[in-house]
Parts: structure tokens; C-alpha cells; sequence
């Protein structure tokens, strides 16, 4: 009988997790674009998104190094996306982050105050990653597609 109640709430956790995850991920690729400059990729879903902005891939398929662009405390969704990326809040990514770096594991991310200056850092750095808002004038050769 015990047992049939942990079988049956783990159940339900993994299903509102799964559901929680898709509603983050169409709010992401409704509200923001990926872009990055000189990746190689055109698409990508967002499993390997979370992977590449969590430090796990070190180089592109063109074998140029990534460099992680965030939004900083001051970017209006910089709260946000946190939350959709990391699951965590900004300064917990500054935190996730601060280890990263202090172990050698990863360079530290480039922090932004606006999509204008994500635009602009990606566009001059090949292997930059980040991402702006949907609304933001983006030239298409930098635009990944997110899919699921």
C-alpha cells in the first residue's frame, strides 16, 4: 500500500516537472530568440540550450571556444531568464557561475544591461552565445532556431 502512494506521487511530480518544463520552454521561444556567431548550428533544442549555457560544451562544432553573453541585473529579463534557463534566480546564476569559473572549469560569462549589447558583443565575438527578446532587430545569419 506504501509503496502504491510513492509510486503515485512520483508519478504526479514528473508529470507537473514535464509540464512545468514545456510551459517554460514555449514562453522562452515565444519571448526570446537564441543567437549566437559563428556556431555552426542553425537549430537547437533546449536540453542542449540549458547544456551550453550551463558550461558542458566548451567549443563549438567549429571548434571556436563559447562565450556565454547573460543579461546583467540591470536587463529588464534578466530575472526571467534565469528562471527558464538555470531554474534558478539571477543571483543564483552568478553564484552557479562564480564556481564555474573559481574551478577552472569555464571562462566567466559576459554580462549585458540590454538585447542592444548582447546584439552588438555576439555580432563582434565568434562563439558567443546568448539571447534577446523576439523584438529585437537581429541580423537572421546569427538567429538559432529553437526546436523542440
Amino acid at each position: 500500500m506504501v509503496f502504491r502512494i510513492i509510486f503515485y506521487l512520483s508519478l504526479i511530480f514528473s508529470l507537473l516537472t514535464s509540464v512545468k518544463a514545456t510551459a517554460q520552454e514555449l514562453d522562452f521561444s515565444s519571448n526570446y530568440q537564441i543567437i549566437a556567431n559563428e556556431s555552426g548550428l542553425t537549430e537547437m533544442n533546449i536540453a542542449d540550450l540549458r547544456k551550453r549555457f550551463k558550461g558542458k560544451y566548451y567549443s563549438w562544432e567549429t571548434k571556436i571556444d563559447v562565450i556565454i553573453v547573460l543579461p546583467s541585473s540591470k536587463h529588464k529579463n534578466a530575472e526571467e531568464i534565469s528562471r527558464i534557463i538555470y531554474d534558478k534566480s539571477f543571483y543564483g546564476v552568478k553564484k552557479f557561475w562564480l564556481s564555474l569559473v573559481f574551478q577552472g572549469r569555464f571562462n566567466a560569462p559576459n554580462f549585458f544591461d540590454s538585447d542592444e549589447e548582447i546584439i552588438d558583443f555576439i555580432s563582434k565575438n565568434k562563439g558567443a552565445l546568448g539571447f534577446v527578446s523576439k523584438k529585437a532587430s537581429v541580423s537572421e545569419k546569427f538567429v538559432i532556431t529553437l526546436i523542440p
